[in-house]
């Protein structure tokens, strides 16, 4: 039987929220005080979140996830990326109590039921095991970088994986022996493992991939599975228009539903506009056949469009999370009107950008997904048949919120904020108490299957189902885990970087830099701008000594370059101190990821010097314009890339008396450093390899249409090695 929190009576919830100190719960339960929930006019149909309830069983110990900080009994284990440090901290005071040096940049922590920790090193592709005392007692090389981290349900077996190799590798988790490794697909992060056999792992621009397990915790020779993410959050099945152009992504972390052995993923959904809504951004909404239309799919612009039946204003990047059930890759797709915050008067999915972490109670039914662009955490509601459509509450906590964590009695979370390298401590007393509320969700709400909108479904019957009002909370405490390495300014310009709330930086506070440039790299995305269809460039290693910037190459410095993208994003303008310091972080802070294709001693195999050869010598033509250290001669070039699209708009322009830009079809030379990295590649990311951009501009990019595959296959991977 489905159990719920016994209610409590009305001077009880609030002596409890006092003592927890809980100021805007208290004054919005007694109707006075400060004005953190303020009366507002609703501007969009909105309803009512289900209420979370106690879980019935916990299936799925913390250690069947990875994150940034681990509890491991009185004490927590943080790992500290800044200075590549494991730090111990006691979990009453939040004192620091122990450190051990682990290696460059470590990412995730896991502590097994022998309280013994396993911390993955990205910078060295390590894998370190440090035990109860903070000795390390083992370190194993895994080559590439070393991201995501798992237990099996045991302890027995550590699953790990490694983004700029695609695979996952499967060790011992006592002896770090390699059992096993198994590619996955592009750029894997996040790793979970589920109860019921299988281990998930989560791809930064792709689909998961579920992979069975035997009973000893190594990978079953039996078919594994690709888990697509979510087409749409709630919102959109109440409008189709948009479900065509969203693009999922930004998938870094998974965790196992405690209760029922399934998973949730977080990630987000962008809407970078197509052909028709580019042609639109000039025409001023007008179609082809010169009838007004409504731009649905959401091009990438100042207002980010709207679209829908309701007055909620659409965003071009939003979080969402997808539900993996148990035995199956399907979960249900709730349409709804959004929960309105009950501050801000938003929707309060809107409320979160970058989402870096998720993790679910033991104990409740509610899901903690870390915003790290927003200074805050969401709280889901796991019981709810989607999620996304019961947001709960909003968490204020510090800066960069990158990892998060639950006590064992699930009364208080514990949250890593990457940019204050601190630890907040939140009590979690209120979600187990949350105000009843009736619904006021539409009656037309229907459920779709995950996959599209086509097969539509009766909507489940909300009978029996208590919801609830959304509410706000604050951390309680926080403490210094770490002190900042970063010069100020480096630092200064990381939060101008990452923080989305910024109306000087986007309009309406929307997105940061960081949401398209997830660590400086890119979301593998073509956004369609005034100026054209253009690939998200990747920015990490690849500024210094590469002017002019952007795509066409109108830029000589790279502030005023700033400024002109700040202007595509709807920003009010940034500061000229925020200049300044963006710029320190974009040369100094952004650090390029291990270039798996170079050896450790720097040398080239054979294959790759003859790629070098080829690539210097006069009749191929490289050099020409990709020279010197930079690998570019900083002018622009038409290499017959231009598309049929802007060739349009450029009529357009030319019949409406508009003044282009850069001329058409010329574009600057982008630098070579980090190829490996950057598919895909051209000015709209047309080609989705280094070989599709040979073999495409084998007579106009230098002269490659004579080489022979093998050749060809040889230049690609020294491009590869720079």
């Amino acid at each position: 039987m489905e159990r719920r929190p016994t209610p409590m009576s009305t001077n009880a919830r609030l002596a409890r929220l006092a003592a927890l100190g809980c100021v805007g719960l208290l004054a919005a339960a007694c109707g006075k005080g400060p004005n953190l929930h303020p009366t507002v006019t609703l501007e969009f149909p909105h309803t009512a979140p289900a209420a979370p309830r106690l879980v019935t069983q916990n299936i799925a110990p913390a250690w069947t996830s990875g994150h940034g900080l681990a509890v491991d009994g009185a004490r927590l284990l943080v790992v500290d990326r800044d200075n590549g440090d494991l730090v111990a901290m006691d979990r009453a005071t939040l004192e620091v109590t122990g450190r051990v040096a682990v290696g460059g940049r470590p990412e995730q922590v896991v502590v097994g039921p022998d309280g013994v920790a396993l911390v993955t090193v990205r910078r060295t592709g390590e894998v370190v095991q440090v035990d109860a005392g903070l000795a390390v007692t083992g370190r194993v090389t895994l080559g590439g970088e070393a991201y995501g981290i798992a237990l099996g349900v045991d302890g027995g077996t550590a699953y790990v994986t490694l983004p700029q190799t695609g695979e996952l590798v499967v060790l011992d988790a006592a002896s770090l022996e390699e059992l096993d490794r198994v590619a996955t697909g592009d750029l894997p992060r996040g790793v979970a493992v589920s109860p019921d056999g299988w281990a998930l792992v989560v791809h930064q621009n792709g689909p998961a991939r579920r992979l069975p397990l035997m009973a000893s915790g190594q990978l079953a020779d039996a078919p594994d599975e690709l888990v697509g993410l979510r087409l749409g959050n709630p919102t959109d099945f109440l409008s189709g228009e948009r479900l065509g152009s969203l693009h999922q992504g930004r998938a870094l972390a998974a965790a196992i539903d405690v209760e029922r052995g399934g998973a949730l993923i977080a990630h987000v959904q962008a809407a970078p506009g197509d052909e028709l809504s580019f042609e639109m951004s000039v025409r001023g909404g007008i179609a082809p056949d010169g009838s007004p239309v409504s731009a649905g799919g959401g091009g990438y612009g100042a207002s980010g469009g709207s679209g829908a039946a309701f007055d909620v204003p659409v965003r071009p990047i939003e979080v969402s999370v997808t539900g993996v059930a148990s035995s199956t890759s399907s979960s249900v797709l709730e349409a709804r009107h959004p929960v309105q915050d009950p501050l801000t008067s938003e929707p309060m999915t809107h409320l979160v950008d970058q989402p870096s972490d998720i993790q679910c109670s033991p104990t409740l039914s509610v899901a903690l997904m870390t915003g790290y662009g927003t200074d805050n955490v969401l709280v889901l509601n796991t019981a709810a048949a989607d999620p996304m459509a019961s947001p709960l509450a909003i968490i204020t906590v510090g800066r960069g919120p990158r990892a998060v964590a639950f006590s064992p009695d699930g009364e208080q979370a514990y949250v890593l904020n990457d940019h204050d390298l601190t630890v907040s401590v939140v009590d979690l007393a209120p979600l187990f108490d949350m105000p009843e509320a009736a619904p006021t969700a539409t009656s037309d709400e229907v459920i779709f299957p995950n996959g599209g909108f086509a097969d539509r479904m009766p909507a489940e019957s909300t009978a029996g189902t208590y919801f609830t009002r959304p509410i706000r909370l604050e951390a309680r405490a926080s403490a210094n885990y770490g002190t900042d390495p970063l010069p100020a300014a480096v630092r200064r310009g990381a939060r101008v970087f990452t923080f989305a709330r910024n109306a000087r930086m986007s309009h309406a506070g929307q997105f940061a830099c960081n949401s398209c440039h997830f660590e400086g790299t890119e979301d593998k995305l073509t956004w369609f701008i005034t100026n054209g269809p253009r690939q998200t460039p990747a920015l990490a290693g690849r500024l210094i000594d590469t002017a002019p910037y952007n795509w066409n190459g109108t830029k000589d410095d790279l502030q005023g370059n700033m400024v002109q993208t700040v202007e595509r994003m709807g920003g009010e303008g940034l500061t000229a101190a925020e200049l300044a310091d963006l710029e320190q972080y974009l040369l100094y802070g952004l650090e390029a990821p291990p270039n798996p294709n170079v050896a450790a001693d720097g040398q080239l195999d054979a294959q790759q010097l003859l790629g070098r050869d080829l690539f210097n010598r006069e009749d191929t033509g490289c050099v020409a314009c990709h020279r010197g250290a930079a690998f570019t001669d900083g002018f622009s070039h038409d290499v017959g890339t231009v598309s049929d699209a802007e060739r349009r708009v450029r009529e357009l322009e030319e019949a409406m008396g508009v003044a282009p830009e850069a001329e058409l079809g010329r574009f600057n030379t982008p630098t070579l450093r980090g190829l490996f990295y950057t598919a895909p590649y051209l000015h709209d990311g047309s080609a989705p390899t280094l070989r599709d951009v040979l073999d495409r501009t084998g007579d106009t990019m230098g002269h490659t249409s004579h080489l022979s595959d093998a050749e060809k296959d040889a230049l690609v991977a020294y491009l590869k090695t720079l």
